[in-house]
């Protein structure tokens, strides 16, 4: 886990960027891609190369923890400089916006585990990329790595970073080794992001093959072996499919090296102790180890090491949660043999044979929801849990092997308080074995009305002068139905924010803040709380994230947005105006794009605004099963000036009013199954007069979606051409649809489509209600040339 980052850390940089900040008109925001080396053993330091965009001089290194501390670094000089007799030329180095060389130094009690390193510049805070503190010494891939007569000797324990840098490229390595050792070679290249998918093989000093992996950890390969001859042993790595670049990164870690395969049970109840089993290699002989859960911890997965004479272990996964925990027990394979156990409760069990099945009654002492959930993949073990649960009598109820999006089965049903149940679980595909483990937790599904809040974005820039909005989306649990109110805690000075309302029925809304001219520019921490009550009791959550939340102040906005109206009222299948406005400022002229956040059922086509032009209209086109009532609308302005883009956003969000419409209309071939809203073609003949054909006439139909309105419904037929007559009905009151009937005349203007619209007209609730339907195009043609059409209902003139 990522350690808390302390407050002081952050603010110490933010000190040295104020002071460094230059002034720019816009940048785009920095982005990082890759490190070139994912981890740095503890008591050392080592220089690592940051690539990425937008990695801006005046930039410094934002660190997760205190214990590891990062600076960058000038690039070394080249070696070799041009001059001239007149000093006109100079030789400058490449950009180094893209690429930044930085020394990261860890201290010697830091613990190991993921650190998150963030690149924070005067354009903005980055994304975070992970760099691991080890516990062997780390080293950039040696020359001569890949050519097997030039194959580096490690000195071991060691891990070096490496890149398969070319298609068919193999690194070599070579590794001594002595009778007795347990030697451990674990590849990491999927598991960090590289697409590297590796095949890993040893080689004894003979050159004879004596081990070799490809798909151990997911896609990386993993190799324990214990040398049979003294001597030097070659490792070779390659991708599987031949491919390599720059991007094919790995790192290998090598040596007599502690490494945890599984613990077991593979959880606890928070406050207990808890007996562990450990099962790996060069453990020192410890299988048992005895923890006690911290009553203080706030529960879900931890992960835990094995820490030996000879170092660190790598993590694996341990759950803490506050049900009491009960063991399996054999021989419980069938349903007869039904183990019984008590609710609620969690039972750590293991499928330790290929084959074997886990089975348990259980009996709810309350009526209502309850849960079945396995954790065992997820927390590490190579598990593929199938869940079944069945009734008394053997009959299934439901079976399930993923749920939620994680690999591990979860299991949600109305249990009947006193009813017996059984549950059993085993391997997808049959497998098992002691590594096997599980953590299976039965216990009344979680009824307390609450909430959570999610940002859409966690990395904001905000100009003085100017406004950002931050998307927000409320989950809304177990019937909770008050409002939400969110707000930005310990800004800047300078810079504030309103409160968003998340009404009852509201599922999302933006948070504007701004900057004033007073704001000085930096980067700052984000803090945004959401606040409730239910039942009296205050309910107070961070908004989530995807990561740590930043705020950016920029220099002054080229331009800001305004909108003129307050409210806006559309009803379903129409359509309403706004009117926005664009304040220019520094003379800044150029082209700005209007557009609108819009709820579903509500199109707003973006608008150009042309150089110095100020006013825009945005038109709200509303669905015809645009959902009722009031939506929050946003109305944002971009532009690109020189050096990068700009994004403004209204000073608050438009509460859109979606209104029903009594009846909605549309048009269809006749016999289609479903309401038609796209355009459709018709086709028929213009004949001489006398002919008698059925090729002059067609027909289509009028449907009528009732929405509250029962009476007739008069249509008018829009668009019709000279020469053509049609039989347009009124839809009766009792029915609804109507049959539209035209006929060709020989005078009828041919070889061109016509646009036709069929108009409704009601009179309801002291109103006149008109509904027009979608365009009908008609194709008429001269005698015996019917367009070829898939939606012509005429037959083919004789």
């Amino acid at each position: 886990m990522i350690p808390p980052r302390h407050p002081a850390a952050g603010l110490r940089l933010l000190l040295l960027l104020l002071g460094s900040i230059s002034v720019l008109h816009a940048q785009p925001a920095p982005r990082l891609e890759s490190l070139s080396a994912t981890a740095v053993q503890r008591g050392t330091g080592r220089r690592v190369v940051l690539r990425g965009e937008a990695l801006l001089d005046g930039g410094g290194i934002l660190m997760s923890a205190e214990d590891v501390n990062a600076r960058v670094e000038a690039p070394p000089p080249p070696p070799v400089t041009l001059e001239s007799p007149g000093g006109n030329l100079t030789a400058v180095g490449p950009a180094t916006d893209r690429e930044r060389i930085v020394w990261i130094g860890v201290g010697s009690d830091a613990p190991p585990g993921p650190r998150e390193l963030r690149w924070a510049g005067p354009n903005g805070v980055s994304n975070p990329l992970v760099i691991q503190v080890g516990d062997v010494p780390e080293l950039d891939e040696p020359d001569g790595a890949s050519n097997p007569d030039t194959a580096p000797l490690l000195t071991l324990p060691a891990a070096v970073s490496g890149t398969i840098g070319a298609n068919a490229e193999t690194d070599h390595y070579l590794i001594p080794t002595r009778p007795g050792q347990t030697i451990v070679l674990d590849l990491q290249a999927n598991r960090t992001g590289s697409p590297l998918d590796a095949t890993l093989v040893v080689l004894d000093p003979d050159g004879r093959e004596i081990a070799r992996s490809e798909d151990h950890h997911g896609l990386d390969p993993f190799v324990v072996f214990s040398p049979a001859v003294p001597g030097i042993h070659q490792v070779r790595l390659h991708d599987v499919r031949h491919q390599g670049g720059t991007a094919y990164r790995y790192r290998l870690a090598a040596g007599t090296i502690p490494h945890l395969e599984s613990v077991f049970p593979l959880g606890g109840q928070r406050g207990a102790r808890v007996a562990l089993e450990l099962a790996g290699h060069n453990l020192h002989e410890s299988t048992r180890m005895t923890v006690l859960v911290d009553p203080d911890f706030t529960g879900g997965r931890q992960e835990i090491r094995a820490r030996t004479p000879l170092g660190y272990s790598n993590p694996v996964g341990f759950a803490v949660d506050d049900l009491p925990s009960t063991p399996e027990k054999e021989p419980n394979d069938t349903r007869a043999q039904a183990q019984e156990v008590p609710v609620p409760t969690a039972v750590d069990g293991r499928i330790g044979t290929v084959g074997d099945v886990d089975t348990f009654a259980f009996k709810p002492g309350a009526s209502g929801p309850w849960v079945l959930e396995v954790q065992a993949r997820r927390l590490g073990s190579p598990l593929d849990a199938l869940l079944t649960l069945r009734d008394a009598e053997g009959k299934v109820l439901q079976r399930n092997d993923d749920a939620g999006g994680q690999p591990d089965p979860r299991i949600g049903f109305e249990a009947v308080a006193g009813t017996t149940y059984q549950v059993d679980i085993r391997d997808l595909v049959e497998r098992g074995s002691p590594r096997h483990g599980y953590r299976l937790s039965l216990h009344p599904a979680e009824r307390t009305p609450g909430f959570t809040v999610r940002a859409g974005e966690a990395r904001l820039r905000v100009h003085r002068l100017g406004r950002v909005a931050v998307r927000c989306e409320i989950d809304r649990r177990h019937g909770f139905d008050g409002i939400v109110r969110v707000t930005a805690e310990g800004l800047p000075a300078g810079v504030g924010a309103g409160t968003l309302v998340l009404a009852p029925g509201a599922g999302h809304g933006w948070l504007v803040l701004g900057a004033d001219r007073s704001a000085v520019s930096g980067n700052f921490p984000l803090h945004l709380v959401a606040t409730g009550e239910q039942g009296g009791r205050p309910l107070r959550h961070p908004v989530q994230s995807g990561e740590q939340s930043w705020l950016t102040v920029l220099d002054d906005a080229p331009f800001t947005v305004d909108v003129a109206q307050s409210t806006v009222l559309v009803e379903q299948n129409g359509s309403a105006s706004l009117d926005v406005s664009v304040s220019r400022h520094g003379g800044f002229a150029g082209e700005v794009t209007l557009r609108a956040d819009a709820p579903p059922g509500l199109a707003v086509p973006e608008v150009k605004l042309g150089p110095d032009f100020a006013r825009g209209v945005l038109r709200i086109q509303a669905t015809h099963n645009a959902g009722t009532g009031v939506h929050p609308l946003l109305v944002r302005a971009e532009a690109t000036p020189a050096g990068g883009p700009v994004h403004q956003a209204a000073p608050a969000p438009l509460p859109v009013t979606i209104q029903p419409i009594p009846l909605f209309l549309t048009a269809m071939l006749p016999g289609s199954p479903f309401f038609r809203t796209d355009t459709f073609r018709l086709s028929a003949a213009a004949l001489p007069a006398g002919a008698e054909s059925a090729a002059n006439t067609t027909e289509f139909v009028v449907k009528v979606d009732r929405r509250g309105y029962a009476g007739e419904v008069a249509l008018i037929l829009e668009g019709l051409p000279a020469g053509v007559r049609a039989d347009v009905p009124p839809v009766p009151s009792d029915r609804n649809e109507a049959t539209i009937r035209l006929e060709i005349g020989p005078d009828a203007e041919v070889d061109r489509e016509h646009t036709l619209h069929v108009l409704g007209t009601i009179a309801h609730q002291d109103r006149t209600w008109r509904q027009k339907s979608q365009a009908v195009t008609l194709q008429i043609t001269a005698p015996g040339r019917i367009a070829d059409s898939p939606d012509a209902s005429a037959d083919p003139a004789p």
